[in-house]
């Protein structure tokens, strides 16, 4: 085969030998290993003549320097380019002696700094709270209270419990009182980490034993906390948190507001700080009525966000405070509190436009026109009025405003709702909500003129806190001033928490009998008012009624003479007939064993199924309710038997709900044979009580509440002139329905309705009862014998929501009751046999207030005790002198 020219040309071969002699002469001047040997027979296979030109250029060349090409250059800049741009290389180049100086401190710091700890858990505070009480975490014991707690995991996400429990000073767990319970209550807490949560508890602050300590006084309770992985339970942390105890006549007061510092005035108030002297004789420098709380709101507004969790709260006083700030929870929460008693008094020059559009818009007694300038003839009636005279002086302690300076105020349109307080110019309004109230002022309470008023604590107590007026005197023993209820004499009843809170539920305040005649409310037989009450006149109706209609239910005879029939027709004809059929007669005797085994496991089953034995659930419900209100106060008393020993599940889908162990027996005392057990209360996606153990052939008994939602209101329409009538916008189906209309001269009428369907609504005809328990000799009849209720009667429900001394005059009741089963609640595991009652009470409208009316005379006179002349006369009349 020819060989391709171009090979073989003389110019390709000469310049092939050209390149061959310029690599032999580069490698010789930069040899590397392995390299020699190629060279040198390279230089020996060249011609003698050619070798020796070669090793001259060599010898040249090698003095001179390598050569680069004008591309071996070009590489070489890309190179040093590409190694410039290269990151992290600082052995190349000088480092900025003040960089490193800074990278070596930074350096060093770390290696001093000490690891943080896994979790930062700070203290639960109660609330509410200011700067004031942080420390010494104020408590009303027999109350549900909600706590916010800061957690922080520092160095991974971890998922953890916190688990909360009162305990004694040793840390014993409280029990519950009359019972053999203690009470954990749980909640999650998913922890990102390095992110601060703030997490919120509920406890229900238990009533220690009292007298149990050496010199007989109530222990201290203490918070305990425990932080927990949420997988095996393992504890983290521990925190103990010491707790001050309020007394049962004291409650808060609650300034909410961009500078509530301007209200410290009111802890030096006498409605505030009542001067009280004891049947003892001695001075009880401590009584506080409020605890005036003036928290800071720019990041946290610290108010419940349970409705529950409001009763420790008595009046919430509002000024410039944008709505806003509280969450949704917490203005839900304050819209149930004001239904059941709560007092919001509003400062209303610049609260009024922060508060229209808002959730409280739709209650407000006022509706703000404009701001105006409010001169000293405007207060002209309002000083006449409630302007008390000074006993030492003779003369009034006037307003006094100053020419000239008028004060800043706001021009007040009321609302058809509304009322002006009396004799006050049209300055203040109230409104009723519920059962509270909501009062504006057209003028700031925290104006220097007004505070200047000498009668500004009488105005304070009569118009805007809505309390009886009060008589000073001067204590013979301390020298110094006393005062009492100027219509309620007596020292005790300064400690009434009946004068103090208007907040009152029906099935913790009704009391089992009449009250006093000079209360005009209930009397609680519990600590204070408002507080979880198992010894209530409603708790105490519901427990003998259970006790009387809880457990098996006795077989009926023809159930009895059924299974029996049905038994002996199997065992005698069908048994012969099929073996008769088959040939074999004889096996009729054999097959008659396994009829009788197989008829008594049917007869157990049946009997399960038609009397319970397996379990029982019996249960009295009282549904509260406001007129108008879609949501009522719902109060569960249930009743679980069982024939084996069973652990009880209670599940809310409301997180509202609360729940405790109900006593069988009051008062209670443990035997040393009697087990303490735990109950819990966790708050996850849903609410649970759990832990509840009902032994085997026993009834076990819970009391739980909750805000339950109805889906409308009941409403009453009409007037006296045009006549009433009522509408149930409720999905409740009211059975043997009455509405009780108490009139000014303490007469009470009755108007019977029957059977009331979900958006139903009849007219009322009134008819004179002139003793209230004629009502169960005539329409009501069907509640005394429970014929229309089975086993379970509310006839002692009905008896105490009927009496007189439970409706305010002028007020209007609906009273009925339904077999319908709310939902919100399941109990596992399941009963075989259900009785479920509920007892509706409906305050359709509120009875009117009593007048407010200003204090007898003055408490500035007996604060110099130097001035001993001071003229008593004139001061029967609670009104007090009228002034000129």
């Amino acid at each position: 085969m020819k060989r391709p020219t171009w090979l073989y040309t003389p110019d390709r071969r000469q310049s092939l030998k050209l390149r061959v002699a310029e690599f032999v002469r580069i490698r010789k001047c930069f040899p590397e290993p392995g390299d020699q040997s190629r060279a040198r027979i390279l230089t020996n296979s060249a011609t003698p003549r050619r070798n020796a030109q070669l090793q001259c250029r060599q010898s040249a060349d090698c003095r001179s320097g390598p050569r680069l090409s004008a591309a071996g250059l070009l590489w070489l800049l890309l190179a040093a380019s590409i190694a410039v741009a290269l990151p992290g290389c600082r052995g190349c180049w000088n480092e900025d002696p003040l960089a490193r100086l800074r990278r070596e401190e930074e350096e060093e710091k770390k290696k001093r700094e000490k690891p943080k700890p896994d979790f930062e858990v700070g203290r639960p505070q109660l609330v509410p709270f200011d700067s004031s009480t942080q420390q010494l975490q104020f408590v009303k014991h027999g109350h549900w209270m909600g706590a916010v707690q800061p957690v922080k995991a520092n160095n991974f996400d971890f998922q953890a419990e916190i688990e909360s429990t009162c305990a004694r000073t040793g840390g014993e767990a409280i029990e519950i009182p009359n019972t053999a319970y203690r009470l954990q209550t749980w909640r999650p807490a998913a922890l990102p980490k390095g992110q601060q949560k703030l997490i919120e508890t509920t406890h229900f602050l238990v009533p220690p034993p009292r007298g149990t300590d050496a010199l007989g006084a109530t222990p201290r309770v203490n918070l305990e906390t425990r932080l927990r992985a949420r997988r095996g339970g393992r504890e983290v942390t521990y925190g103990r948190e010491p707790t001050t105890t309020m007394p049962a006549y004291q409650y808060f007061l609650v300034v909410l507001s961009d500078n509530a510092d301007r209200y410290g005035y009111l802890k030096l108030l006498a409605s505030v700080v009542p001067p009280v002297e004891d049947d003892g004789s001695q001075m009880l420098d401590e009584i506080l009525h409020y605890r005036v709380l003036l928290p800071k709101t720019d990041e946290f507004v610290p108010l419940p966000p349970q409705p529950l969790q409001w009763t420790p709260i008595a009046y919430v006083v509002w000024d410039s405070l944008d709505p806003n700030r509280l969450t949704p929870p917490q203005q839900q929460a304050m819209l149930d509190w004001l239904h059941w008693g709560g007092q919001l008094v509003i400062s209303g020059p610049s609260s009024l436009d922060l508060l229209r559009g808002s959730f409280l818009d739709d209650y407000l007694p006022v509706s703000s026109v404009q701001a105006v300038s409010l001169p000293p003839e405007r207060f002209a009636e309002l000083d006449k009025h409630w302007s008390v005279v000074n006993q030492a002086t003779k003369k009034p302690a006037a307003l006094g405003l100053l020419e000239g300076r008028p004060l800043v105020g706001v021009d007040l349109q009321p609302r058809p709702e509304a009322d002006a307080i009396e004799s006050t110019g049209g300055l203040v309004f109230e409104r009723p909500v519920g059962g509270g109230r909501i009062v504006v002022t057209a003028f700031s309470l925290a104006d220097r003129q007004i505070l200047n008023w000498g009668s500004f604590d009488s105005f304070f107590n009569g118009a805007l806190l809505r309390r009886p007026a009060r008589r000073f005197a001067l204590s013979p023993v301390t020298q110094g001033p006393h005062v009492a209820w100027a219509e309620f004499p007596g020292t005790t009843l300064q400690m009434d928490a009946n004068f103090v809170t208007h907040v009152r539920y029906f099935t913790r305040d009704v009391s089992r009998t009449s009250p006093r005649a000079a209360a005009a409310v209930p009397v609680s037989g519990s600590l204070d008012v408002a507080s979880w009450n198992d010894t209530s006149g409603a708790s105490e109706a519901a427990r003998v009624t259970l006790r009387e209609a809880a457990g098996i239910s006795i077989p009926k005879a023809d159930f009895v003479l059924r299974v029996l029939a049905i038994y002996l027709v199997v065992l005698v004809p069908v048994n012969w007939f099929v073996f008769r059929l088959m040939g074999r007669v004889e096996w009729a005797w054999l097959a008659a064993l396994f009829v009788a085994v197989g008829g008594a496991v049917a007869v157990v089953r049946l009997a399960q199924l038609d009397i319970g034995f397996a379990r029982s659930r019996t249960e009295i419900a009282v549904l509260e309710l406001r007129g108008g209100y879609p949501r009522g106060h719902l109060t569960r008393y249930t009743a679980l038997y069982s024939s084996l020993s069973t652990g009880y599940r209670f599940q809310f889908d409301d997180d509202s709900a609360v729940a405790l162990p109900f006593p069988a027996n009051v008062p209670w005392q443990r035997s040393p044979l009697d087990a303490v057990q735990t109950v819990s209360l966790r708050r996850e996606r849903e609410l649970a009580f759990t832990g509840f153990q009902v032994a085997s052939n026993s009834t076990g008994m819970v009391h739980s509440e909750q805000m339950l939602d109805v889906g409308g209101g009941l409403e009453l329409l009409g007037d006296a002139q045009q006549g009433w009538a009522v509408r149930n916008g409720t999905q409740v189906l009211l059975k043997d329905a009455g509405i009780l209309h108490r009139l000014d001269d303490d007469r009470v009428e009755l108007a019977w309705i029957g059977d009331l369907d979900a958006g139903a609504m009849r007219p009322l005809r009134f008819s004179s009862a002139d003793d209230p328990k004629d009502l169960f000799q005539g329409d009501f009849a069907g509640w005394r014998d429970g014929a229309n209720q089975g086993e379970l009667t509310l006839q002692r429900m009905a008896q105490l929501a009927c009496g007189p001394w439970s409706l305010a005059a002028g007020g209007f009741r609906l009273v009925a009751w339904t077999d319908q089963e709310f939902a919100g609640l399941t109990i596992y595991p399941r009963a075989s046999q259900s009785v479920l009652r509920t007892f509706v009470l409906a305050d359709l409208r509120r009875g009117s207030l009593p007048a407010a009316r200003p204090d007898v005379n003055l408490k500035a006179p007996y604060d110099r005790p130097e001035i001993p002349a001071v003229d008593e006369t004139g001061l029967d009349d609670p009104a007090g002198p009228e002034t000129p």
